[in-house]
C-alpha cells in the first residue's frame, strides 16, 4: 500500500490557459554557480572594466553576468547574456551561453528579441548540431505563443528533423532530451491533443527527475553547475506541468503542486527568481477553480517582484503574471481595475515587439472591459471590427466568427439595442446550444472562459431584470436562457469526464479511431484557416498599394503585373476558404458519425443542450422537470410538464443569498439539530421563492424531477416545506416524489431509447472493505470519514473502517431475495480488482456500500472515487475511479452508493454529477446516494424499506424511495426514533425516477 500512496503523492509533482510556462524558465540558476558575492562585491565586479584580451574578457564576463544576476539588475544581465553568447563560440562548453540567452531574453526582455536570434544561430553550420537543435527547439517553442499556427508547426518540422537524431546518441545531453519532450507538448497542445500533450509532459518530468536523482547520487555539492542545471529542469518541467492539470480540469493538484513550491521559496531555498514565477503559477490554478480573491494577492505579488527585479513587460514571464491578475479582476467583476491594468500592461510593451504584443493582445478583452467601464462607442467599434476580420477570414459559420458575435451582442445589449443583440446572440447559440460540438471548438479555458462566460451571464441577467419586472417574455428567450443555464451545469465536471475516457477508448478501438479522425480532421481545418491570415494581410497591402500615388505613376507593364498578382491573390483566397469550408464539413460529418455509433460516448463528449419541445417529449404523464440556475442577482426557475409550455419564475435571492438560506437549511437538517424542534422557516422561505410562484403548473404531479447547481444541490428539495406552521411539516415529499439530475440534458440521454429488459439477477453489493487494522471511530454509529488527509499521513490502511455497511447489504440481500455467499463481496473482497472482473450486466442493484471520497479529498485526487479494500499488491490503487466507472458494463435499475457525502456540499454536489453520469454512461438507470454522513441504522432500514417498496410494486423508483421516507417521517418505520428529516432525507435519488 506504501508504493501506491507514494505513486499518489509523486503524481503531485510528476503527474501531468493557453499562456504556457516557457520551459527553460529555471535554467538560469545554473549562472548563479559558483562562490555568492557580497551586494558591494557584486557591484565593484560589474564597474570593472573589460579587457582588450580576449580570454580576459571571457572570464570576466561571466563574473559580471552572476554579479549581476545576483543584484537582480536584469537589463544588464541581458546584455551580458548577449555578449556572452558570441564571446563563448569555439570555446569548451561556450555555447551553453546562446541557450542562457535566450532563455533571459525571452524570459526577462523581448520575446521577439529571442525570436528573432534564432535563426541566424539557426543556420550557422560552424555551431554544434545539439546547439543548433536547440536553437530550433527555442524557436519552435517562441512561435508556439503567437497565432500563426502554420508557422509553428513548419519551424517544429524543422527543430525536430535537427534533434531527433542526436536523442539515442550517448554523448547528447540530457537537456535536449527534456527540451525536445517539452516543445513537443506545446505543440501539441497548440494542435488541440491535450492527452497525447499530456503524455509527452509525464515522460519529460520523468526524465528531468530521474536525472537529477542521478546527479544528487553522486554527491555534488549543493551549488554545482551539472546540479543546478538539473534542477533547473525540473522546476520548469513543474511549472508546465502546472498548466498541464489546469487544461485537465485538475486545479486542486495544481495548487498543492504550487503552494508546495512557495513553502520551499518562503523558507530560501528557492530564489525570488523562481518565488516570482511560483506565484503565477499558483494563481493560474487558483483562478481556474474561481478562487478569485487569493489569485488576486499572488498574481499581484507576483507582478510586483518581478517589477523589483526589473524584468520587462515584453518578456513572456511579465504576461503570464499580467493575464493572471487581470483574470483575477474579472473574476471579481472588478472591471474597472481590470481594465486599468490590462491597457496600461499593452501600452507598456516595446511596440517593436510583435510577438509579445500578439501574445497580449485580444480584442475580446478589450471590446467587453470597455463596455463594462462605460465606454460603449470604443466597445462597439472593436466588437465589430473582430467581427468583419473574422467573419471575412473564417466565414460567418465558423465558430470563432459566431463567438465574435457573441462578444458584440454583448456590446450592443448594454447599449440597449435589444433587437439587433438578440440577433447576435443568436449566432453564439448556433455554435454552442444547436451544435454540441461547438463547445469542442470553442474550449473555454484561458480567457476565452471569461469572454463567453460573460455573455452568457449578461443574457441570462437581461431575462432575469425582465422576468422580475413581470414582463411575458417570449418563449424562445425563456428557451435559450434555460439552455445557458442547463449548460452551465455541465462545465465544472465536462473536463473530469472527457480526461477519464482514456481507459475506455483503450479497451474500444474502434470508437477510438473514430475520435483520431476527427481530431485529425479538427486540426486539418485550423491548418487550412491557418493559411488565411497571410493570404489576407498580402491582399490587404497590395489593395492599399494600388490606390497610391506612386502606383499610379508605375508604368502600365508593373501595374499590370500588380493587377494580376492581386487578381490570383484572390482566386488563392477563395480556394483556401473553400478548403477550410469543406474540411469543416467534413469535421461534421465525422461528429456525426461518432454520435450514431456510439451515442453514450457523444453525450459525454458533445453532451446535447435540449429544446423545451424535446423535453417535453421526454417526461411522461405526471411528471414535471425544474431547472434551478442562481446568477449574482436573482435565481431563475424553469418548469416543464409533459402536457404544458414551458414556464419560468424569477427570484431576487441572487447566488450569495440563496447559498446563505441553504447553508441555514442544512443547519436546521444536520445531526447537530437532533433533539429539538426543526426550524423550518427558511426551508418555508425557499420553498416561497422557488416553488410556490410555480405551484399552479406542477400542483397535480406525481413526481418532479430537479436539476440545480452550486450549492443548491446539496440540499435535497424534498425538506422545503410547503406551508408555514402546524403540528406536522408540511414537507414537499408528503404532495410528490423527488428526483435529481446532473442536467436536463441527462434526461435524454438515459431516455433516448426503449429500456433495456430487466436483468435476471437481483444484486451485486460490494461492503465493509478491508482498509487496514484503524480501530472505529468513537461516536454514534455515524459514517463520518472526514477528509482523508495529513492528520492521518495519507495512509490508507488509517481509513474508518465501516463495518455496519456488511449488516446493510445482508439485509438488502435478503430484501431482494440474492444470495449473500454469491452476491456479495466483503471485507477483503470488496476491492476495485473484484468490481472491474465482475460481470454487472445481469445484476439489477449493484451497491457499493463504502466511503466516497471527492476530489481533493486524498492527494493526486482530482475525480470523484470509492475507497475499495486494499490489495497485498501494494502497486494496486484500492479506489475506484471515474475512469474505471465509465469501464464498467451495467444495466442496472439502480446503483446504491451507500457511502458517506457522496453528494455532500458544493464541491460534492459537482464531483457527484460527474459520478453519476459516469455511471449513467455504464448503463445504470439511477443512483441513490447521500446527501450527508448518514446514521447506520436509519439508513439500511431506509434503504431496506425503499427496495422492498420497489418490489412489491411502487410505481417508479421515486415512488418506492418517497414510501420509504414517508414511512420513517410518519414514525411507520423505525417507530418514531427516525422522523427529524436527518434521518429520512439524507438519499437522493439521481437518474431516470421511472423507466
Amino acid at each position: 500500500m506504501r508504493q501506491w500512496l507514494l505513486a499518489v503523492l509523486l503524481g503531485l509533482t510528476l503527474g501531468p490557459v493557453q499562456a504556457q510556462e516557457d520551459p527553460l524558465a529555471g535554467i538560469e540558476e545554473l549562472e548563479l554557480a559558483g562562490q555568492a558575492l557580497s551586494p558591494e562585491q557584486a557591484r565593484q565586479v560589474l564597474a570593472e572594466a573589460l579587457p582588450a584580451d580576449k580570454d580576459a574578457r571571457y572570464t570576466v564576463l561571466q563574473r559580471q553576468l552572476r554579479a549581476a544576476q545576483q543584484l537582480n539588475e536584469r537589463g544588464r544581465h541581458l546584455e551580458l547574456a548577449r555578449q556572452l553568447a558570441e564571446a563563448g563560440r569555439g570555446r569548451p562548453g561556450g555555447e551553453a551561453w546562446i541557450r542562457v540567452y535566450l532563455n533571459a531574453e525571452f524570459t526577462w526582455g523581448s520575446s521577439g528579441a529571442a525570436l528573432a536570434a534564432c535563426e541566424p544561430w539557426l543556420v550557422d553550420t560552424s555551431l554544434s548540431p545539439a546547439t543548433r537543435a536547440m536553437v530550433a527547439l527555442r524557436q519552435t517553442y517562441y512561435a508556439a505563443q503567437g497565432t500563426d499556427r502554420a508557422v509553428t508547426s513548419r519551424m517544429w518540422s524543422r527543430a525536430d528533423a535537427l534533434a531527433r537524431p542526436l536523442l539515442g546518441r550517448p554523448d547528447t545531453p540530457v537537456h535536449l532530451r527534456e527540451d525536445w519532450l517539452h516543445v513537443r507538448s506545446e505543440v501539441e497542445r497548440l494542435e488541440g491533443d491535450t492527452l497525447a500533450s499530456l503524455a509527452t509532459l509525464r515522460e519529460a518530468v520523468g526524465v528531468a527527475r530521474r536525472n537529477e536523482a542521478e546527479l544528487r547520487k553522486r554527491k555534488l555539492p549543493p551549488r554545482d553547475p551539472e546540479l543546478l542545471e538539473a534542477m533547473g529542469w525540473h522546476d520548469s518541467a513543474q511549472g508546465m506541468l502546472v498548466y498541464a492539470l489546469v487544461r485537465q480540469g485538475r486545479a486542486a493538484e495544481a495548487i498543492e503542486l504550487g503552494q508546495a513550491n512557495l513553502a520551499l521559496w518562503r523558507s530560501s531555498q528557492l530564489s525570488d527568481t523562481l518565488g516570482a514565477r511560483w506565484h503565477y503559477r499558483l494563481a493560474t490554478a487558483l483562478n481556474a477553480v474561481q478562487q478569485f480573491r487569493p489569485a488576486l494577492v499572488v498574481a499581484r505579488e507576483s507582478a510586483a517582484m518581478l517589477q523589483r527585479q526589473g524584468v520587462k513587460s515584453s518578456s513572456h514571464t511579465a504576461w503570464l503574471a499580467h493575464q493572471e491578475l487581470v483574470r483575477s479582476l474579472m473574476g471579481l467583476k472588478r472591471w474597472s481595475e481590470a481594465d486599468t491594468v490590462y491597457r496600461a500592461f499593452l501600452a507598456s510593451i516595446d511596440g517593436e515587439d510583435t510577438l509579445a504584443r500578439s501574445r497580449a493582445l485580444d480584442n475580446r478583452l478589450l471590446a467587453l472591459l470597455a463596455a463594462k467601464s462605460a465606454r460603449l462607442d470604443e466597445a462597439l467599434e472593436i466588437a465589430n471590427r473582430q467581427y468583419g476580420y473574422r467573419n471575412r477570414l473564417y466565414g460567418a459559420r465558423h465558430p470563432q466568427t459566431q463567438e465574435s458575435a457573441g462578444v458584440r451582442a454583448v456590446v450592443r445589449l448594454m447599449r440597449g439595442e435589444l433587437a439587433p443583440a438578440l440577433e447576435d446572440y443568436e449566432q453564439l447559440f448556433a455554435a454552442t446550444l444547436d451544435s454540441p460540438g461547438g463547445w469542442l471548438d470553442l474550449d473555454q479555458r484561458g480567457f476565452r472562459g471569461f469572454v463567453l462566460g460573460l455573455a452568457f451571464e449578461e443574457f441570462l441577467d437581461h431575462v432575469a431584470q425582465r422576468a422580475l419586472k413581470g414582463e411575458k417574455l417570449p418563449p424562445a428567450l425563456m428557451e435559450r436562457a434555460m439552455q445557458l443555464a442547463d449548460r452551465s451545469m455541465l462545465g465544472s465536471t465536462q473536463r473530469a469526464l472527457v480526461d477519464s475516457t482514456a481507459r475506455l477508448l483503450a479497451a474500444t478501438p474502434a470508437l477510438r479511431h473514430l475520435l483520431e479522425q476527427e481530431q485529425a480532421q479538427r486540426q486539418a481545418a485550423a491548418a487550412q484557416f491557418a493559411k488565411l491570415p497571410a493570404s489576407l494581410a498580402q491582399e490587404d497591402r497590395l489593395r492599399k498599394e494600388m490606390v497610391t500615388e506612386a502606383f499610379k505613376a508605375l508604368p502600365p507593364a508593373e501595374r499590370k503585373a500588380r493587377a494580376t498578382e492581386l487578381a490570383a491573390l484572390r482566386e488563392q483566397i477563395r480556394s483556401q476558404k473553400a478548403e477550410g469550408g469543406a474540411a469543416r464539413e467534413q469535421l461534421e460529418q465525422r461528429r456525426a458519425e461518432i454520435a450514431r455509433q456510439y451515442p453514450a460516448y457523444a453525450d459525454l463528449l458533445m453532451p446535447p443542450t435540449p429544446s423545451a419541445k424535446v423535453l417535453r417529449g421526454l417526461l411522461e404523464r405526471g411528471e414535471g422537470l425544474l431547472l434551478i440556475h442562481a446568477g449574482e442577482h436573482a435565481t431563475l426557475v424553469w418548469l416543464q410538464t409533459s402536457d404544458g409550455s414551458l414556464a419560468l419564475h424569477a427570484s431576487p435571492l441572487g447566488a450569495e443569498d440563496l447559498a446563505a438560506k441553504v447553508a441555514q437549511a442544512r443547519t436546521a437538517l444536520d445531526a447537530s439539530a437532533l433533539g429539538k424542534p426543526v426550524q423550518t422557516a427558511v426551508l418555508h422561505q425557499l420553498y416561497r421563492e422557488l416553488l410556490a410562484p410555480l405551484e399552479a403548473q406542477w400542483r397535480g404531479l406525481d413526481s418532479l424531477l430537479v436539476a440545480s447547481e452550486g450549492a443548491l444541490s446539496s440540499l435535497p428539495l424534498a425538506t422545503l416545506v410547503t406551508e408555514p406552521g402546524g403540528a406536522q411539516a408540511a414537507w414537499l415529499v408528503r404532495r410528490l416524489a423527488v428526483t435529481q439530475l446532473p442536467a436536463a440534458s441527462a434526461l435524454q440521454a438515459l431516455r433516448r431509447g426503449a429500456s433495456p429488459a430487466a436483468a435476471a439477477r437481483p444484486l451485486m453489493g460490494f461492503g465493509d472493505p478491508l482498509f487496514g487494522a484503524a480501530p472505529a471511530p468513537a461516536g454514534r454509529g455515524k459514517r463520518a470519514v472526514g477528509r482523508v488527509d495529513a492528520e492521518w499521513g495519507f495512509r490508507y490502511a488509517e481509513v474508518p473502517p465501516l463495518p455496519e455497511t456488511r449488516a446493510e447489504l445482508l439485509a438488502l440481500a435478503k430484501v431482494l431475495g440474492a444470495d449473500p455467499q454469491a452476491d456479495l463481496r466483503l471485507g477483503a473482497q470488496a476491492t476495485r480488482r473484484a468490481v472491474l472482473a465482475m460481470p454487472l450486466q445481469d445484476r439489477r442493484v449493484v451497491a457499493f456500500a463504502t466511503h466516497g471520497l471527492m476530489p481533493g479529498e486524498l492527494p493526486g485526487i482530482s475525480k470523484p472515487a470509492l475507497a475499495m479494500a486494499a490489495e497485498a499488491d501494494e502497486r494496486e490503487s484500492p479506489l475506484l475511479e471515474l475512469d474505471d466507472v465509465l469501464n464498467l458494463r451495467l444495466n442496472a435499475q439502480w446503483v446504491l452508493l451507500s457511502a458517506c457525502n457522496t453528494a455532500a456540499g458544493e464541491q460534492g454536489g459537482a464531483a457527484m454529477s460527474g459520478l453519476v453520469r459516469g455511471f449513467f454512461f455504464a448503463g445504470a438507470r439511477s443512483v441513490l446516494a447521500t446527501h450527508w454522513a448518514v446514521e447506520s441504522a436509519s439508513a439500511a432500514a431506509l434503504s431496506a424499506a425503499t427496495f422492498q417498496a420497489a418490489a412489491a410494486g411502487a410505481a417508479s423508483r421515486a415512488a418506492s424511495l418517497r414510501q420509504a421516507q414517508l414511512a420513517m417521517l410518519e414514525g411507520r418505520l423505525g417507530e418514531g426514533q427516525w422522523q427529524h428529516p436527518y434521518y429520512w432525507a439524507g438519499y437522493a435519488l439521481f437518474g431516470d425516477p421511472r423507466r
